[in-house]
């Protein structure tokens, strides 16, 4: 007797990052839900389109105000109720979730512990995984969710997914060609700006490094979105040679440039993720926040932090805060040495 196709809906109503990391939990899924639908924000969308097993994606209207608000979230759920899902899964804690997870009401409806919700809301789900730690990885404690619904078995969570196409690879190529850097040599691409200032190294930091790395001809590319092209551009003037910095590349294309790099040198940001899914080399710099929750998710990579073993002063670090004494400005990374990245990252591309 052939085996019943089901279907899924999963809500992850976070950052890109978050996004990125979901993706081991859809791996996660049995084959028997063939469909997975995703509710999730509009800058997510992006990920979700390169992973395979993804059918629809549903935007969050957060954009909309008023009753064009209403009007989105009434036309959101009419199209939800479409989907007959058999399973709910919502990665979040915010109220979406538990709402459609009451007007959906699929046979298995599934979240975490959050100790901040009432009763309302954990009744919500028939099946509720253990509270978030501070000691796991974020795919091992998405994957939860699945556990506690008994939908996957294993000790270890799968790695993170995105197909890119080939397309959008030779796109990549040409424009690699455009500026005169071969795939003969290394190539390293960086990723240095965040929102939230506070994860940042200094930028006569990454100019040290990049010049360092420039002068053993080692290919460097400095990526970002359009809101980090300033501090890429302050970058580029302290450097003495120069690097090439992209400047209007998509989700797409910041992903098929990072899956032909011998190496994707970053701080703790969605880059570290984005490498992870397209399983390339990875240093990650990482500050104030947890690298055993946020650092990469398998694959060659090494993470660098300043801790008690380098000075009294680090002994606190990963501390969770906003810089430090809530300053924005993390000392652990304003004293992040450019020879011990550089070091590094040269025995990543040995």
């Amino acid at each position: 007797m052939a085996t019943q196709t089901k279907q899924a809906l999963f809500l992850k109503t976070k950052n890109i990052g978050d996004s990125i990391i979901l993706t081991a939990s859809i791996s996660a899924l049995p084959k028997e839900y063939r469909y997975i639908d995703i509710v999730c924000f509009p800058e997510s969308a992006p990920i979700f389109e390169m992973n395979k097993r993804v059918r629809n994606i549903f935007i969050i209207p957060r954009d909309k105000r008023g009753i064009k608000k209403i009007m989105a979230y009434i036309s959101l759920i009419k199209k939800l109720f479409k989907g007959h899902y058999d399973m709910l899964a919502h990665f979040s804690n915010d109220w979406r979730g538990a709402i459609l997870s009451r007007l959906l009401n699929p046979a298995i409806r599934v979240s975490r512990n959050a100790p901040r919700r009432g009763s309302f809301w954990h009744h919500s789900f028939n099946f509720l995984a253990p509270t978030l730690d501070h000691e796991r990885p974020m795919a091992e404690q998405d994957v939860d969710l699945l556990r506690a619904a008994n939908l996957y078995k294993k000790s270890i969570a799968p790695g993170y997914a995105l197909n890119i196409l080939q397309a959008q690879k030779n796109k990549i190529r040409a424009w690699l060609s455009h500026h005169k850097i071969s795939l003969k040599n290394k190539l390293v691409v960086i990723h240095a700006s965040s929102r939230w200032k506070f994860k940042e190294i200094p930028m006569t930091t990454w100019a040290k490094v990049i010049d360092e790395l420039k002068s053993k001809k080692i290919n460097v590319v400095v990526s970002g979105s359009l809101d980090d092209l300033s501090t890429n551009k302050l970058i580029y003037e302290y450097c003495q040679l120069k690097p090439v910095l992209t400047q209007n590349f998509s989700l797409k294309d910041t992903a098929a440039l990072y899956s032909m790099a011998d190496l994707v040198l970053t701080i703790d940001s969605m880059s570290t993720h984005l490498a992870s899914a397209v399983k390339s080399p990875i240093i990650s710099i990482f500050g104030p926040t947890n690298e055993k929750n946020w650092g990469p998710w398998k694959g060659k990579y090494q993470v660098i932090g300043l801790s008690a073993e380098d000075a009294d002063t680090f002994a606190c670090r990963p501390c969770g805060m906003d810089g430090c004494e809530g300053s924005k400005i993390s000392q652990c990374l304003v004293q992040m040495d450019p020879k011990r990245i550089v070091r590094e990252a040269l025995e990543i591309l040995r």
